[in-house]
């Protein structure tokens, strides 16, 4: 759409029937061919990547927030389970009630039940939510879903182990961002105080020597 925008343009500025207003006509009349190749080229790279960068950081932060409310949402799956649900209605109920507080796990759960309730087989529907989302505690979390209810186990336990070392992990990295705290703010801290310190340091000798220089 870029480039053809600018090409509309163009031909409208270099057809004198036309008039552009703010003196695009005279501007864009103006422009040799290699200008006119490069502004092109930089349309074309900028209606490329910069949507796809919008996209990229739009998909990390999904997955962002998919990751941090993914331990409560299996607490709340956990009692659910363990106050008598299926793992069905846990998880459909899990889906509703976080529909306000955390809605990319509720839209999640809900896509799960409702390609179960089409018939797909539940298996399927987790590794789908896995590939989905792109995240890695989601896609442990329906590894370890599909082996409870293949081979029996409860349920209700693997789901409190798996959200306490979730829990463990995301502790973990909040320990690491505090440790590089300190390293980085040395150096903001070493390149906002270092030239203070050299002006205090090295200004009185240059003024004195100015002082004496000009006597």
């Amino acid at each position: 759409c870029l480039p053809g925008i600018f090409m509309g343009l163009l031909f409208a500025a270099r057809s004198p029937e036309i008039g552009l207003p703010m003196g695009l006509d005279a501007r864009l009349g103006s422009l040799s061919g290699m200008a006119t190749y490069q502004i092109l080229t930089g349309l074309v790279a900028g209606g490329y990547l910069l949507p796809l960068m919008w996209l990229n950081g739009r998909m990390r932060e999904r997955r962002l927030r998919i990751e941090e409310s993914f331990p409560n949402a299996l607490d709340l799956m956990q009692v659910a389970i363990e106050s008598g649900m299926g793992f069905d209605a846990a998880m459909t109920r899990v889906g509703n009630e976080l529909a306000e507080t955390s809605p990319e796990i509720s839209f999640e759960f809900l896509s799960v039940q409702r390609q179960v309730q089409a018939g797909r087989e539940r298996e399927a529907a987790l590794r789908d939510m896995a590939d989905r989302t792109g995240v890695e505690t989601v896609r442990a979390f329906a590894n370890v879903a599909s082996q409870s209810l293949r081979f029996g186990a409860s349920m209700a336990q693997a789901l409190t182990t798996y959200a306490a070392d979730l829990r463990g992990i995301r502790e973990m990295r909040a320990q690491e961002k505090a440790n590089r705290l300190p390293v980085q703010m040395s150096g903001v801290l070493a390149s906002l105080m270092l030239p203070a310190l050299i002006l205090i340091a090295v200004g009185p000798v240059v003024i004195r020597y100015f002082v004496n220089y000009a006597q």
